[in-house]
């Protein structure tokens, strides 16, 4: 049968032999000739989705809801109109760009077996002597600054930037191991950089197909920018008739960056022509065999297969070999070779106790083997005894949502920074008397507008530390960099929020571990670097939806507002909901956040009956 096919889907196709088939497969279950990779802008959107959404809750974004895709898709869709207003003052005004993907500028060609391949341009412009290529894609310049090595606490990037224009540097020495192996990173095609190397690369393919096969732009120079967000740009807060206004900044940085890809996406094209040729096998043969499952899968990635679910059906289960703590150090044998995870799974061990013992070369995944196989929990008391006892009272539970739009919103910010519109708060004052509603305090933005003054002069409030406390967080990380990032922005709070980050733990110390934190308390190195509990039912995830079922019957089921990529989509929609529909929105989140935070000390007070304080 013959095919149109995308850049999305030939991206897709060429993961491994069986993709082909699956989508032949899913599109005849549908009865359609639709694939679900022939939507390029649903894959822009859930790459958005990702960069907007912390990964580490590992949370599933794979499958984007309707209302997610709505929420966001102006994000997606302004960047591309931002980018080009830059591009149009940077390489002239006869850019040709449109929001309707059906109206850019596209190209096409048909292979032997008249297949159609075709893309649209983001941009597009067409000079005496020259075509310039616009791929505007919703990440930030910051991984190909970061692009290099650090020698001496010094960042060297391989990419030099002049006028708003990135490319690789003439100073880079490539002949030096350090340099040449973050090179070659620009063509793995699934690597943070490699892979929007890969995607403007495909496009060059289909370009310069269709200018050979239709005899267009012979004599003309092509060259081929990624377009990203500047994360060196800071937003001054200006807007113009409703609508940001991104003038250079006081640094004279654009909101946007332009990445000169032609040399690097030149390099890429013989191994695309070779993908292109097994592609055409796979339309033909659309073979469903089993085949070994790879780096391609992509498993718990931002770019993971579709399919996956399909192929790893067999490790999918309660008792998976996938639920080892650091399993990607792979195991050792007897003779200590490293075996890898992949290896293996693809050799048939998948489940924990497929696994020989003497394999097993940390004591953490000891500890899960025994939890299994003895059906039993681990518990290090003296370690949550010796922890819980640091804690002084009153107790702050706290919980952040923050909304980190591509495109900076408030003066201060820049692309993707975590803008905070919520916290909640639950205190105990003293061990055990903490009242659900009682002992509570929360904001929430009342609208799409800035009110994070309002939210920091609430919090310094509530959170009196005057005579002492603890402020206790899941996953400090985020929280304790949010109170940081408050501190640049409103330096008038700097010392009470400053305060807040110094009385701040982490719960997770608790529950999981911190080598740091117990060697401190004087724990020897063995049991410091342990986990100091595990019970079979977290299935390896310290998330607070798989710990909390352990010490309560507290569930997020059945919440209109369940996890964070809901509550981004919430926030989103505020500026377009009717009053009472906006009212009903903020109850969802408040009741969502606030769940947060007494889950925090439903799981104390239940570590506490595990180890007899109570």
């Amino acid at each position: 049968m013959e095919m149109r096919i995308s850049k999305t889907m030939f991206k897709e196709y060429t993961r491994c032999p069986r993709v082909c088939a699956l989508d032949d497969i899913y599109m005849k279950k549908l009865n359609t000739h639709v694939s679900p990779f022939a939507n390029d802008e649903y894959f822009d959107i859930l790459e958005t989705l990702h960069l907007m959404f912390d990964e580490e809750t590992g949370e599933d974004l794979i499958d984007i809801t309707d209302p997610q895709h709505e929420a966001l898709l102006p994000y997606y869709q302004q960047l591309e109109d931002y980018a080009m207003e830059v591009a149009k003052r940077k390489f002239g005004n006869n850019i040709i760009h449109n929001i309707d993907v059906k109206k850019q500028k596209s190209f096409n060609f048909f292979d032997n077996y008249n297949h159609e391949y075709y893309c649209y341009l983001d941009g597009f412009q067409e000079t005496d002597d020259e075509v310039r290529v616009f791929e505007v894609k919703a990440t930030t310049s910051k991984k190909f600054q970061t692009l290099g090595p650090v020698i001496k606490n010094r960042q060297y990037s391989i990419f030099e930037c002049k006028d708003n224009i990135m490319k690789i540097s003439n100073e880079v020495e490539m002949s030096d191991e350090k340099f040449i192996s973050n090179y070659q990173k620009l063509f793995d095609r699934y690597s943070d950089c490699g892979k929007y190397v890969y995607d403007l690369a495909i496009e060059r393919y289909f370009i310069e197909k269709s200018c050979e096969q239709f005899h267009i732009y012979q004599n003309k120079k092509f060259t081929y920018y990624l377009v990203v967000l500047n994360s060196d740009y800071t937003f001054d807060g200006k807007y113009v008739d409703g609508k940001m206004a991104y003038k250079p900044d006081q640094n004279g940085q654009e909101i946007v960056t332009f990445i000169n890809l032609t040399d690097v996406t030149s390099q890429c094209l013989i191994d695309i022509k070779f993908n292109h040729r097994r592609l055409q096998k796979y339309l033909e043969d659309l073979k469903v065999n089993d085949y070994q499952l790879g780096e391609f899968c992509r498993r718990k990635k931002k770019d993971q297969c579709l399919f996956y679910k399909i192929c790893w059906e067999k490790v999918l289960n309660e008792g998976s070999i996938l639920e080892y703590l650091g399993l990607h150090h792979g195991f050792r044998d007897e003779l200590n070779n490293r075996i890898e995870p992949l290896d293996l799974i693809n050799k048939g061990y998948y489940t924990i106790d497929s696994i020989p013992r003497k394999w097993l070369n940390r004591k953490n995944n000891v500890i899960q083997r025994d939890c299994y196989d003895n059906n039993v929990e681990f518990i290090h008391f003296a370690k949550i005894l010796r922890g819980i006892d640091t804690l002084k009272y009153p107790l702050y539970y706290l919980d952040f949502e923050s909304f980190n739009s591509p495109l900076p919103r408030f003066k201060g910010e820049h692309p993707y920074q975590q803008s905070l519109f919520q916290y909640s708060l639950h205190i105990e004052k003293s061990p055990g008397q903490c009242d659900f509603d009682k002992d509570h305090q929360d904001f929430l933005a009342s609208d799409f507008d800035d009110h994070r003054i309002e939210l920091v002069s609430k919090l310094i409030n509530d959170i009196d530390l005057k005579n002492g406390g603890t402020v206790i967080v899941y996953n400090k990380n985020f929280e304790y960099e949010r109170i940081k990032e408050l501190m640049k922005l409103f330096p008038q709070y700097k010392d009470q929020l400053e305060n807040i980050n110094k009385h701040m733990f982490d719960l997770l110390y608790l529950i999981m571990n911190n080598k740091e934190f117990y060697l401190d308390l004087g724990f020897p190195i063995e049991d410091a670097a342990i986990i100091n509990y595990y019970n079979n039912k977290l299935h390896g995830s310290y998330s607070i939806k798989k710990v909390l079922p352990l010490f309560s019957d507290l569930t997020y089921q059945g919440m209109e507002i369940a996890n964070g990529t809901e509550a981004i989509t919430a926030y989103a929609s505020f500026k377009n909901l009717l009053p009472v529909e906006l009212e009903k929105v903020k109850e969802n989140l408040r009741k969502y956040c606030k769940q947060d935070t007494w889950a925090m000390y439903v799981i104390l007070m239940g570590l506490k009956k595990k180890v007899g304080l109570i």
